[in-house]
Order: C-alpha cells, then sequence, then structure tokens
C-alpha cells in the first residue's frame, strides 16, 4: 500500500430513502465527531442516549453506525452507559493540505523512451502489447494477461469492480473510457480529517462528481491495474473491458477514516457491485484490539458495512499490509495512531488485535510478489493470505533498476507527489499528456487479484461471492514456501518471515499466484 495506508454515513443516492438523515447541524459548533455503533432493535433509544450524552446525530444508516457530533469531552464514556449503545470511537480531528500546480515535472519519462527501456530490461520486443507501455507491464505477463493469455478468451466484459481509494483522474485518457462516473461516489466530507475543500461532499449525496478527482495518484493507479483499457493508449489492465466505479474513501492525503470507508462499504452493497478492491488499512489504528472500548466500536462499525456489502454479492478483496510482518503472530505497532501527526505509540499488540478491513471474515487477502514471484521484501503474510499477485519489488529484476521493478499504471495529474514521482525517475508521460507512475506495494497488489475475479464474474455472474473467491483460489498457479527471498530484505534489514504450509496452501503465497488466464477460461 501507499504509506501501508493507502494500505468516517452512509451514503449513495440509491440508499438515502433507508438513511435516516436529522436535522442541519452547524458541525464548527462541536469540537469532537464520533462513529456510535447502536442496537438496531433500540435505534429510539439510542438516539435519545446520544442526545443526552450531549451528542447531535448526523445520520444513522442501515446497519445502525451513526455519525455523532458532540462538544461534550466525556461523550464518549457517557454514551456507552445505555444499553441501547454497542460502542463509540472518535473519529479523528481536521487538518488540510494544499493541492500542488503546475507544468509537467522535470524528469517525467517520454513514454517511447520507457518503453525501449523496459523492453531491454525485461529482454522483449519493444513492441511487446497490447498497447504502447506493455512492455513495462511485467506484472500483467506473470500473470498470463496478455493478447495470448486471458485477453483472448475474457476482458471482463460485464462486471463492475468498485476501487475503494482516492478517487480517480476524471480527466486520464486511458482510464476514462472504462469508468462509471454515473454510479461512481464520494465519501469525504468537510469533517474528515486531511481532506481538501474540492474532495468534500454533503453527506447522502452522490451528485458531486468533481470530487471525484484524485488528489493522492494511488485512486488511480489501483483503478487502471484492475481495468485500463487496450487502446492503443499506455497501459492495459487485468479486465480491460471491465467497468470501474470509483468509491472515494481516501484523501488526498491517503486516510481512510471509519465514517467513509462504513459508507463506501455499504454504497457497495446497494450497487451490488460485482468486487470492490481495497489498498489501505482503516485509520487511526494498524490494529484495532477488542479489549480496546474504542477500538472495538470501529471493528464493530467496519465489520457491519462489510457482512452487508458481501450479503448483497460483492466480493471484497484487500492488501495484506506492507509491514513485513505475520498477521498471524502480530507483536507491535508502532504506527498508531497515525493521525494526528506524532500521535503514535509504540504498544504490544496480539491476536485479539485485527487490521481492518483486511482481517474482516471472508476478505480476499493478497499479499505481493515481484518479478521474480518472490513475495516481495515488505509484504506482511499469514495464513489468512488467500493468494498473491504482482505488487513489485526493484530487487526482482534482471538487473537493479531503482524504479522499473515496481508496477507501471495510470497516474494522477492532480496527485500532490507528481514531482516526487518525476525526481524519482518513477513517472512517465504519454503523448497525450496522460500521466503513469511506478509504485510498488501489497496496494498494487489487491487489484490484480480484484481483476481475475472480475473476469470470474463476468463468464459467471450469477456465482456467489463465496464461490468466486473459491474460483480464484482454484485457478492461481500454486508457488510453494520459496528457498531463496526478496534481496530487499537484505538491503532494508527486515527480519524475515517464516513461510509456513505447502504448495497451494501457505503462508506467503495463500493458494498461489492469481493467473488470469486460468480464471478466464473456467
Amino acid at each position: 500500500m501507499n504509506r501501508t495506508r493507502s494500505l468516517g454515513l452512509l451514503v449513495g443516492l440509491s440508499v438515502i430513502a433507508s438513511t435516516l438523515t436529522f436535522g442541519v447541524i452547524t458541525t464548527a459548533a462541536f469540537s469532537a465527531e464520533y462513529i456510535v455503533v447502536v442496537d438496531q432493535r433500540q435505534a429510539d433509544r439510542a438516539v435519545g442516549a446520544i442526545e443526552a450524552a450531549g451528542g447531535a446525530v448526523l445520520t444513522l444508516n442501515k446497519v445502525g453506525v451513526a455519525t455523532v457530533t458532540s462538544a461534550n469531552p466525556r461523550f464518549e464514556m457517557a454514551v456507552q452507559g445505555s444499553s441501547a449503545i454497542v460502542g463509540a470511537a472518535l473519529n479523528a480531528g481536521f487538518a488540510q493540505v494544499g493541492a500542488k500546480t503546475g507544468g509537467v515535472p522535470k524528469n517525467t519519462h517520454l513514454q517511447a523512451t520507457e518503453a525501449a527501456a523496459c523492453a531491454a530490461l525485461y529482454g522483449i520486443s519493444p513492441t511487446t502489447g497490447p498497447d504502447p507501455l506493455g512492455p513495462c507491464q511485467w506484472d500483467m505477463r506473470a500473470i498470463k494477461a496478455t493478447p495470448a493469455g486471458s485477453y483472448a478468451v475474457n476482458r471482463g466484459r460485464g462486471a463492475r469492480v468498485g476501487v475503494m481509494d482516492t478517487g480517480i483522474d476524471l480527466h486520464h485518457g486511458d482510464l476514462m473510457s472504462n469508468v462509471d462516473v454515473a454510479a461512481s461516489c464520494v465519501f469525504i466530507y468537510a469533517t474528515t480529517p486531511t481532506s481538501l475543500p474540492a474532495e468534500q461532499v454533503a453527506r447522502g449525496s452522490c451528485s458531486n462528481k468533481a470530487a471525484l478527482q484524485d488528489y493522492a495518484g494511488h485512486g488511480t493507479h489501483t483503478a487502471g491495474t484492475v481495468a485500463a483499457p487496450i487502446n492503443g493508449i499506455g497501459v492495459a489492465g487485468v479486465a480491460p473491458e471491465a467497468t470501474i466505479v470509483a468509491l472515494k474513501a481516501g484523501t488526498a492525503n491517503g486516510y481512510f477514516f471509519t465514517d467513509s470507508v462504513v459508507d463506501a462499504l455499504i454504497y457497495a452493497g446497494d450497487q451490488k457491485l460485482d468486487v470492490v478492491s481495497m489498498s489501505f488499512f482503516a485509520d487511526p489504528w494498524l490494529f484495532n484490539c477488542r479489549n480496546e472500548t474504542e477500538q472495538k466500536a470501529i471493528i464493530q462499525a467496519i465489520s457491519r458495512a462489510a457482512s452487508y456489502a458481501q450479503q448483497r454479492g460483492v466480493v471484497l478483496v484487500a492488501a495484506a499490509g506492507n509491514e513485513g510482518i505475520d498477521l498471524n503472530h502480530p507483536v507491535v505497532d508502532e504506527i498508531s495512531p497515525d493521525f494526528p501527526d506524532g500521535a503514535a505509540v509504540t504498544r504490544p499488540v496480539n491476536n485479539s488485535c485485527v487490521t481492518l478491513p483486511t482481517e474482516i471474515s471472508g476478505v480476499v487477502v493478497v499479499t505481493a510478489t515481484g518479478a521474480q514471484n518472490l513475495l516481495a521484501w515488505y509484504s506482511t503474510t499469514g495464513m489468512i493470505t488467500a493468494v498473491t499477485a504482482p505488487g513489485g519489488s526493484r530487487y526482482q529484476t534482471p538487473t537493479f533498476d531503482s524504479s522499473r521493478g515496481r508496477v507501471l499504471s495510470t497516474y494522477s495529474a492532480t496527485a500532490l507527489d507528481l514531482a516526487d514521482e518525476a525526481a524519482l525517475n518513477r513517472l512517465v508521460i504519454d503523448p497525450a499528456g496522460n500521466y503513469y507512475a511506478w509504485l510498488n506495494g501489497t496496494s498494487m497488489a489487491a487489484p490484480h487479484a480484484a481483476g481475475v475475479a472480475a473476469l470470474i464474474r463476468a463468464a459467471h455472474p450469477g456465482l456467489s461471492g463465496g464461490t468466486v473467491a473459491a474460483v480464484l483460489r482454484g485457478t492461481a498457479t500454486k508457488l510453494p514456501c520459496p528457498t531463496t527471498h526478496d534481496p530487499g530484505a537484505e538491503f532494508f534489514e527486515v527480519p524475515l518471515q517464516i513461510c509456513t504450509g505447502g504448495a497451494g496452501s501457505n503462508s506467503y503465497y495463500g493458494a498461489g499466484l492469481v493467473s488470469a488466464l486460468e480464471a478466464a477460461r473456467n
């Protein structure tokens, strides 16, 4: 994921009728915003308890999660005195950053130059397709998403994939033909920490399409991996004829807060999307521990929303994480809470603590590999791993290359780090002015798996979510525990995780490397 994180109540027009929206509140008058999980059998009593504790309800959604504002510094403790309240948690503070503007950043690579460099690096023809940057797409070749592979069998037509991320570049010529803007929705509000005014929307409305614009770049990148079209421009995705529905739950700085995640999951369920790709962890906690009252409430809120989406047939796919740890045996959390800046403390964690949405029951968990099909040095592992997919590592190229061992995909022209990516030789521009960037992380692995799941749904639209996940695992290329490791682990001096299990069921690769071709044939 992008800094792991990039790897908050309801909303879309289709669900407004079943979402209770309370009187207009001037949120500036309140000092804090909370997520409150209520007993749905006692909804009226719960609202009364919230108000008695000094809270004002903004919305109460269909899975019993309320967004509340309160000036009472003891609100969280006070409201939990009612039996109608399941749990409550602070939804973080507020901060803003400014968008960067300017021309093409210095050191941006031209498409033709980049394709030639990739062809030389990987020892292939510079005309390797299907699109001009095809020579750079080692990741698609690894999973057999090629003209002679899955593209000849199944391109995902008819499948609808939600990309729950930081939005999308609304002007990207190598992506937008596959994006359903009408169905796409934003879940970033005026009270969402680190959000820009340009990406904030009114709760319960999907009408502000301009707010979908991606100021982080991450969402545009993951969407392109899923379904960039084959059109003679730039790159091609795993399912190049699938439809993308952008679910903007992450801010310009890559934070995904609880109410935004909850709202996006419920909307995905209401839309009955085929698949949702999730490359983040829900802020501010990397691990939410059940023995901590506030964190337990976050677990309950996001789990309820995820269960709702799954019950409506949505296959949820999540990145494993970039902490390089074993999720089955967590020991320490050093980065939480990650908001506000400087709030993190080092604390012990154990199996009562979970990363969300990764460790929600039924979620397809994806680890990351590099071009040699070795586990990437940063990838989190564990026996909860369903499959693995290309995430990138510059230490697995035929000869060392500081950028081109990552994953190349579409990128946003309004990304705040555009100049930084160019300075690191990771930014590419095509003749039409569309940007592409080399990124690595399990954030990049999850959309590969989501794209393969889309191929399965395209061929068999009636399959249940559980069956789609089973086919995804069943068609994966089995990989045994490796006898060697990504050299990046030594370079960064990270401890090697112990791979347990056999080929087709181990903590590194799960059922194996996703195969677009085998899934397409299924």
